[in-house]
């Protein structure tokens, strides 16, 4: 290559090199580029740093600016909000921290105008809250996680808005809005907006009981429900003094009232609206709102315990303490409620889970564990969720009913079920143990106390103390008849040996008490005996013992 050759190359490479860092020069001071946000729409004007300025990128920077400067200093002036604004609507997807201290401006801005009280510009505080429930929806919107963003806006939602003239009238959208974040969270719910959600639903069925007072009160509607009443009494035959044609007669009467009421209901909601728009939230909607407003309830409480978290305990027991208050108060639910109300829909659909989670949940709540309803209810829930607690619930059932077998079947049960917690297995296996000292079976209780041992080595005290008692209570049944004034106190030598086991230093002395006297021993000296003598203990018992003295 000559060089005139070399030259020109070299030239080349330069301006090549020249024009890439032109280039890149240029890049660098046009490098933004668009972005895709949460929803979908185009972000403009976005650098590496993650803001996204929009078209007037130094307009919208110099207004950032001067915007956070001002909520640094925490100056809330109109300028600032003015600042806000042109952002809010020039360049809303900016960057989360546009939202971050919007929220700030405006929840400052509104606490500022509320603690004016009566003097407060109604109008201006409600756009005040407004702009903070839409920043909250706009976050989600352009920077993701619009479900907790939701969540947090629910927070606000019923604070904002209870108080507001048209609040009645928009019941149903409320409770359509927590009803969603509420099922969505499920035991995440916030404390805060299950409470919310309760006194919506609270405030909904007592328009619904507004609502259908027409509809109630109308008398030919009072005859109808009378009839579908008086038809279910025959139709239930409790006492079985209704002949297969009455009964048939009844069920007729019965599809005629309730045919009949479907009609007088469908005239009312086409003459009031009101009725239309609130009749479906009756009792059995406020039921099925109790059960799951409860079951988040005991979910939360339960979990804020195990973790100690006293704040939620207290704002949960004060959650479960409303339902119980409004929406349990307003269904007046007792026994009766349970037998009258639920027992003829559980008959007519023995397998609802629904109704018999019902049936159980408002027994236990209203103490109406004795009802003739109950345990059948609890096999059905249990057989839709087997739970160790339900198998224990069931057991104690048939333990009232004196049915010790099934008992031990249901114990054994809980016990399977019980696989993750030993403690839980060796209290189980006591009861079980218990239940079969209560048939008399005392070797099988034995054994079951040793297995509660071995599922659990803490509860040998008691395990021990139990067996040892069984032992105490074995004289006449092994013993009365004996002639051995020494191995007739058998029973009390292995008593004596099993309390020392559990460390039952009272339960032993009681047992010493009735050891061989000084007396019996030498007596029966031929036989073998004498003190620290080992002697078969017979019976049920069984093994060997040690004769000691009664002193």
């Amino acid at each position: 290559m000559n060089k005139l050759a070399t030259f020109l190359l070299g030239f080349l490479l330069v301006a090549s090199f020249a024009q890439a860092q032109e280039e890149a020069a240029e890049s660098k001071d046009n490098g933004l580029t668009e972005q895709e946000a949460a929803d979908g729409s185009v972000k403009k004007g976005c650098d590496s740093r993650g803001y996204c300025w929009g078209e007037n990128v130094e307009e919208a920077k110099s207004k950032y600016t001067f915007f956070s400067d001002n909520m640094k200093a925490k100056n809330y002036g109109k300028e600032t909000i003015d600042a806000f604004n042109y952002l809010y609507t020039n360049t809303p997807y900016i960057h989360k921290n546009l939202y971050i201290y919007g929220l700030k401006l405006y929840k400052g801005l509104v606490s500022t105008e509320s603690k004016k009280k009566d003097a407060a510009d109604k109008a201006l505080l409600t756009s005040y809250e407004d702009r903070v429930l839409e920043l909250y929806d706009n976050r989600g919107r352009y920077f993701g996680q619009a479900d907790k963003w939701e969540s947090e806006k629910a927070k606000y939602v019923y604070k904002y808005h209870k108080d507001r003239p048209d609040f009645n009238d928009k019941l149903p959208e409320y409770y359509a809005f927590y009803n969603k974040v509420a099922k969505r969270d499920l035991d995440k719910t916030d404390d805060a907006n299950m409470s919310s959600y309760v006194a919506i639903v609270a405030k909904l069925h007592v328009a619904y009981k507004k609502a259908v007072q027409g509809f109630s009160k109308d008398p030919e509607t009072k005859k109808q429900k009378s009839a579908i009443l008086t038809a279910n009494s025959v139709i239930a035959n409790e006492g079985g003094q209704y002949t297969d044609a009455q009964i048939k007669e009844y069920t007729a009467k019965k599809a005629a009232a309730e045919k009949k009421l479907e009609e007088l209901e469908a005239s009312f909601e086409t003459n009031d609206p009101e009725f239309k728009k609130y009749k479906s939230y009756n009792e059995d909607w406020l039921m099925d709102e109790y059960d799951f407003i409860s079951e988040i309830s005991e979910k939360s409480l339960e979990r804020a315990e195990k973790e100690k978290d006293e704040r939620d305990i207290k704002s949960w027991t004060r959650i479960q303490t409303m339902a119980d208050k409004y929406i349990m108060g307003m269904l007046n639910i007792d026994c009766d409620f349970i037998n009258e109300k639920l027992g003829p829909k559980f008959k007519a659909a023995p397998e609802d889970l629904g109704v018999a989670k019902k049936i159980f949940g408002y027994s236990i709540r209203k103490k109406c564990t004795d009802g003739p309803l109950f345990l059948d209810a609890a096999l059905v829930v249990y057989n839709n969720d087997p739970q160790a607690a339900m198998a224990n619930v069931i057991a104690g059932q048939y333990i009232k009913r004196d049915d010790v077998d099934k008992a031990i079947e249901w114990k054994n049960k809980a016990i399977e079920l019980y696989a993750e917690d030993p403690s839980k297995q060796a209290e189980t296996s006591i009861d079980i143990a218990k239940l079969y000292s209560k048939k008399g079976l005392k070797a099988q209780a034995r054994s079951q106390a040793f297995k509660a041992v071995e599922y659990d080595a803490n509860i040998a005290p008691e395990a021990y103390t139990f067996v040892g008692d069984l032992y105490m209570t074995s004289f006449k049944q092994c013993f009365d008849s004996s002639e051995d004034n020494v191995h007739e106190k058998a029973c009390y030598l292995a008593a004596y040996d099993m309390y020392n086991k559990a460390g039952n230093s009272a339960k032993a002395a009681q047992a010493r008490k009735q050891f061989p006297t000084k007396t019996d021993v030498f007596t029966l000296a031929a036989k073998g005996y004498k003190e620290g003598a080992s002697i078969d203990v017979g019976c049920w018992i069984g093994g060997k013992t040690t004769i000691r003295l009664r002193p």
